[in-house]
């Protein structure tokens, strides 16, 4: 393929990476067998998502933010602990404290940001640094966390804190341990020429992600279409509320002013969070509606971008950025 073509086709990926994202997962759910056949490569697939988005964070934006940790700290206090606190209560304003979707809605606000963030990060123009700070112990803590919350809901998440720990170290070590490698092998400038054959892989391996996360959608949704159709509107509008909420309530300048791509990568992570995680604590305890729930709830993760992608450039060019 020449060159231009080449570039052409790049750049029409990149420019319409949240409707593949969509599509990815769309045929997922079309295509039950397809997303079975897929759903093996889904952690090396997920890691080399993380290690391509963590090849497009600088260093030098990185340190800075470690260097001011307080907004980040604020953030994982938000994202654990503030957030359930919030969707409980207003939800028990209209639910029974016994509902499955109030249950549902409490623990997904309880669950960590998912660990691809970054990647959506780099599509949607985020805080890419900020995000992979607040990703990696927001997700470190999941193992006490959730069971505490199901605890308190009356429920049990049978989550074995060894192997969700060695998920996450295989995760992040292949990830940063693979970005650190290869940019002291090329080094930074020749990354940065590469950021638009990066983005567009970051965009590819995401729409795989989408069509192999999807394994089980499918027949459950043939199986129970009225109720999965509840609960894909349901996890979807508490994404999207979260996602708005996140970016108001660091609009307050409570440890100064927060830059704009800041507060979309707090709104990014309010929303989006760790599903396939929380699946497989809530898998095999025996409450089958609960469980749909959250099948159900990783498809937002996918939609959602349609919807935020045009409202975050907005604010971005509000903001000048």
């Amino acid at each position: 393929m020449p060159p231009s073509a080449r570039g052409a086709l790049t750049a029409l990926i990149r420019r319409h990476g949240a409707w593949l994202m969509a599509a990815g997962a769309g045929l997922g759910i079309l295509a039950p067998d397809l997303a079975a056949a897929a759903n093996p490569a889904l952690l090396p697939l997920s890691c080399l998502t993380m290690f391509l988005a963590l090849l497009r964070v600088e260093p030098a934006a990185f340190i800075a933010v470690l260097r001011r940790p307080g907004l980040g700290i604020v953030v994982i206090f938000w994202i654990l602990l503030a957030c359930p606190v919030l969707v409980w209560c207003l939800g028990r304003l209209v639910l029974p404290a016994d509902d499955v979707f109030l249950r549902a809605m409490t623990l997904i606000a309880a669950t960590p940001g998912m660990m691809s963030a970054a990647a959506y990060g780099v599509l949607l123009g985020t805080d890419v640094a900020l995000l992979t700070l607040v990703g990696l112990p927001t997700n470190i803590l999941a193992p006490v966390i959730l069971p505490a919350v199901a605890l308190l809901l009356g429920g049990g998440a049978a989550i074995d804190p060894v192997i969700t720990a060695l998920r996450l170290a295989v995760m992040i070590g292949a990830s940063f341990g693979g970005a650190f490698l290869i940019t002291a092998l090329i080094g930074r400038p020749r990354i940065r020429r590469a950021a638009p054959a990066i983005d567009t892989g970051i965009t590819l391996l995401v729409a795989a992600v989408g069509l192999a996360v999807m394994h089980g959608v499918g027949p459950a949704l043939v199986a129970a279409p009225g109720f999965m159709t509840l609960a894909i509107l349901s996890t979807l509008a508490l994404n999207l509320a979260l996602q708005a909420t996140g970016f108001a309530v660091f609009g307050f300048a409570i440890l100064g002013p927060v830059p704009v791509q800041a507060r979309l990568s707090a709104a990014l992570v309010s929303g989006n969070r760790n599903m396939i995680l929380l699946l497989a604590a809530i898998s095999g305890q025996g409450d089958r509606p609960l469980e749909l729930i959250m099948a159900a709830g990783q498809l937002p993760l996918y939609l959602s971008p349609l919807i935020v992608a045009p409202l975050y450039r907005r604010a971005r060019m509000r903001a000048g950025d």
